[in-house]
């Protein structure tokens, strides 16, 4: 059967018509003579993006019957969805249907408008010539599971649970201490700008433990987990237990928080266990229980040192939320007694939401003294800090509170590790891209939501939970399928050799090897098509489909070809 190619050319406004000469590409394409083994029809439209550019491309598909189909315009970034989306209306398959970017490639940037033309022309004369060389494909649905698999009770991993839970939607949520909350249990009291009351985050744990669509698994953890978006099964257990109970779940969100290191262990820091040096963490916990600060002894401090900053030069970042809650304990501290001397040490202040300029000015306004230093080391319950004029000082105060950096939680890499996701260099769990896709991972199905991802506050962590519950909600509608990636990779069989080098390099754990036939095989379901492993194998077994050596060699040749 001969190929009837329809080549449509998208005027885009006067982006493309006023910088190539559209009618002279058609004339050169209908007669050169080089396709005469091939059924060419060429025209143009205004805007082929447009609600009617797309029925009139509809209607031209169907009317003349094509088997292949290329597309003159923009860049596929903008409108390669669009053109296929319109090809699934009709009986040509999408995946015989190729776009050519004429605008930012040749309209966009050469200015002699005749040379723009010849390039669109040898750009189009390539597309032509790879889509005959593209093979059908065809998408697969696959049914899934609406629930979901939550790792951390903190406030994070709650928010995320009271969010997705539902009359469809199961949420299990797994915590491996024996009550929910996280740090954020031992707060006396939120920042100003989160509210103030601490009863806001009981009351959250109220409604977890009260919510019949949310069963919770406390002192557990993961033990395994294999599968991919829409089917996850995983199993949770208690401590060294072999058995556990096995779940199916269509997503994973890792809410595992952060931890908090001993201040004695920091370096700089010298001091024994009677001196009055403790963490902001222990500060907290005493004015939530005692409601009172005091020393040992139960005497009332007459002067406080409040220390940023403990151990940030060894980790090489900053734990952001520690100058607005070390403000807060200095609060604390003047609600107690006026008489009380507070002076807060910092490196750099950390105020990055609108509201804490207003609370550093209120804060230095009841009498609070903040001094910036360059370096710090605390002797017993002394502080010689260099200033930032190089003058150096030490003086000794009755109790010095510590805001140490924060750290990965307990058990971050191993599971980094059950999961197949990256972890950043800091230690913490690795986020797609930070800006396109902050709660995703690599592997699709599995976020990663608050502390765990980095250091990060209540709110900020409360928004990235939101954020996860509302991607979940898209991605795993109850009672639909999902359609995973077509254009992933294959491995011929025949040249495998089982050097699992593309196990290594698979980004998404889509590869496995199979020990029967001793050869590495593609999960097609989990593969996204990055072409990592395409590139990196040795025996030149594996290929991704439609974006095969020959399409690619062909289109490339073609349209380098000089005539």
């Amino acid at each position: 059967m001969k190929a009837k190619v329809g080549v449509y050319i998208c005027e885009c406004g006067p982006n493309i018509s006023e910088r190539v000469d559209i009618e002279k590409i058609s004339e050169e394409l209908l007669s050169s003579g080089e396709y005469d083994d091939v059924e060419l029809v060429v025209k143009n439209y205004g805007l082929l993006c447009s609600g009617d550019g797309k029925t009139y491309l509809e209607e031209e598909i169907t009317s003349n019957a094509f088997t292949h189909l290329v597309i003159a315009a923009c860049s596929p970034r903008d409108h390669n969805t669009t053109f296929i989306n319109v090809c699934k209306k009709t009986d040509l398959n999408p995946f015989l249907y190729k776009m050519v970017n004429i605008r930012e490639h040749c309209a966009w940037i050469i200015p002699d408008k005749d040379k723009a033309t010849e390039k669109a022309v040898q750009y189009i004369r390539g597309g032509i010539k790879r889509v005959l060389y593209q093979s059908e494909l065809f998408e697969k649905q696959l049914d899934i599971t609406p629930d979901v698999l939550i790792l951390g009770g903190g406030i994070a991993g709650m928010e995320a649970a009271l969010a997705l839970a539902g009359e469809e939607r199961t949420v299990f949520l797994v915590e491996r201490s024996s009550e929910l909350g996280g740090v954020s249990a031992g707060l006396n009291r939120l920042l100003p700008r989160q509210g103030g009351e601490v009863n806001k985050l009981s009351s959250y744990r109220g409604e977890v433990e009260n919510n019949e669509h949310i069963k919770l698994y406390l002192d557990s953890e993961i033990k395994s987990v294999i599968g991919f978006l829409g089917n996850y099964e995983v199993t949770i257990g208690s401590g060294d237990e072999e058995e556990g109970v096995e779940l199916v779940v269509g997503a994973v969100i890792v809410a595992t928080g952060f931890k908090l290191p001993e201040i004695n262990g920091l370096p700089g820091f010298d001091f024994s266990e009677k001196d009055e040096v403790h963490s902001s963490i222990e500060i907290e916990r005493m004015m939530a229980t005692d409601r009172k600060l005091a020393m040992r002894n139960g005497e009332e401090p007459k002067s406080v040192a409040l220390v940023h900053c403990g151990g940030r030069s060894e980790r090489g970042y900053c734990s952001q939320i520690c100058c607005s809650y070390m403000m807060k304990i200095a609060g604390y501290i003047k609600d107690q007694s006026t008489e009380i001397e507070v002076v807060e040490y910092f490196r750099d202040l950390c105020l990055p939401y609108k509201e804490d300029q207003k609370f550093y000015d209120e804060i230095a306004a009841r009498g609070v003294e903040f001094r910036r230093f360059g370096k710090l080391e605390v002797d017993g319950a002394s502080v010689v800090s260099t200033g930032m004029d190089g003058a150096e000082s030490k003086q000794e105060y009755d109790m010095v509170i510590v805001a140490p950096a924060m750290l990965p939680a307990e058990g971050t890499e191993a599971l980094a590790g059950l999961l197949e996701i990256p972890l950043h260099e800091t230690g913490f769990f690795e986020e797609e891209h930070q800006s396109t896709n902050a709660i995703g991972t690599t592997t699709d199905g599995i976020f990663i939501i608050g502390a765990a991802q980095g250091p990060r506050g209540i709110s900020s962590s409360m928004l990235f939970a939101q954020a996860s519950a509302g991607r979940i909600s898209t991605q795993l509608i109850p009672g639909q399928k999902i359609t995973p990636e077509v254009k992933v990779s294959e491995i011929l069989e025949a040249y495998c050799t089982g050097c699992l080098t593309c196990l290594e390099v698979c980004s998404y754990g889509a590869i496995y090897f199979d020990d029967d036939r001793a050869i590495s095989v593609v999960n097609e379901a989990v593969c996204r098509g990055c072409g990592n492993c395409f590139g990196s194998c040795p025996s030149g077994a594996l290929r991704t489909k439609h974006f095969t050596n020959t399409q690619l060699m062909k289109e490339v040749a073609e349209a380098v070809r000089e005539r």
